[in-house]
């Protein structure tokens, strides 16, 4: 296909393919080599509409580029950006906008976080958060899956659902001691994966053995491959920002209290009564003392 999946060879493409393009390939071309970056997230139709072409032609332009649709089109720009844009690109990225923004930088990442929330309710549709629900409220036991960055979301929806009297298990370790414990894995379970930017392989072993033992599969993500997301029972679509730019987790944390608040009103008396044990173990072996300075 194209050299390496790298921007450079894109380009050659398109200025080879360019000469027989119509007027409306051209302006996808022209849209496509400058916002790179929104269109590997966008689908056929939000990319026809800003552009004011149809749907087939969008697709029609991905197989004449010797893509077989439009899927792969995108998948093959989100690779690009994968590849290219590293963690410290991504800072570098996102402090060269603080040092041109206006304001204080407290006010400025305020802002910013801000601007995260209401994009939720655009991605994260009711039917899918209430499917998630539904399956954590009928688990046996919860598999919390997250690593890097989102290992604090795994843990937190460890903590928060261990207190409500639910038995979770964490994984948010690589190799063998991710491995070790998916043996634990049976039907009646369910798994809660957040994973962003990237397919990585602890993901496609969680996903993949959790299916072959019957586990239900909640995936929390802004990756849109769609062999991943066949695998998997409900998909939260959460985005986190540009992805060359520096990521929160604003977004996906707010959606993960969201879960944990409507299991607990959903079942009040046993989440309120395993917090009052919590509160008497505390009492009764003292292991929150107060200190002195």
């Amino acid at each position: 296909m194209i050299e390496a999946d790298k921007l450079p060879g894109f380009r050659r493409l398109m200025d080879e393919k360019s000469p027989a393009f119509s007027k409306s390939q051209k302006k996808i071309a022209s849209f496509l080599l400058s916002e790179y970056d929104h269109a590997a997230f966008m689908n056929a139709a939000e990319i026809a509409a800003s552009l004011g072409v149809s749907e087939a032609t969008i697709v029609r332009f991905a197989v004449a580029l010797g893509f077989e649709g439009f899927p792969q089109l995108r998948k093959f720009l989100q690779n690009i950006l994968r590849d290219s844009v590293s963690p410290a690109v991504r800072m570098q990225n996102k402090l060269e906008d603080l040092r041109k923004g206006e304001g204080h930088i407290l006010s400025q990442v305020v802002e910013m976080e801000t601007r995260s929330i209401p994009e939720i309710c655009r991605t994260v549709h009711a039917r899918e958060f209430d499917a998630a629900v539904a399956s954590v409220l009928g688990a046996e036991r919860l598999f919390l899956f997250g690593i890097g960055p989102s290992r604090i979301l795994a843990e937190l929806m460890e903590l928060r659902f261990n207190r409500f009297g639910m038995l979770t298990i964490a994984l948010v370790n690589s190799g063998r001691d991710l491995l070790d414990k998916l043996l634990l894995m049976k039907k009646g379970d369910v798994v809660i994966a957040a994973a962003f930017t990237r397919i990585m392989g602890e993901l496609v072993a969680v996903i993949k053995h959790a299916k072959n033992v019957g586990c239900s599969r909640i995936l929390i993500t802004d990756v849109e491959d769609a062999m991943l997301l066949s695998q998997v029972d409900t998909v939260m679509r959460v985005n986190r920002g540009p992805i060359h730019s520096f990521h929160s987790l604003t977004a996906p944390m707010t959606v993960i209290n969201a879960l944990i608040l409507a299991v607990a009103m959903a079942k009040p008396e046993e989440s309120l009564r395993s917090l009052a044990e919590l509160e008497e173990f505390r009492q009764e072996y003292d292991l929150d003392p107060i200190g002195e300075f």
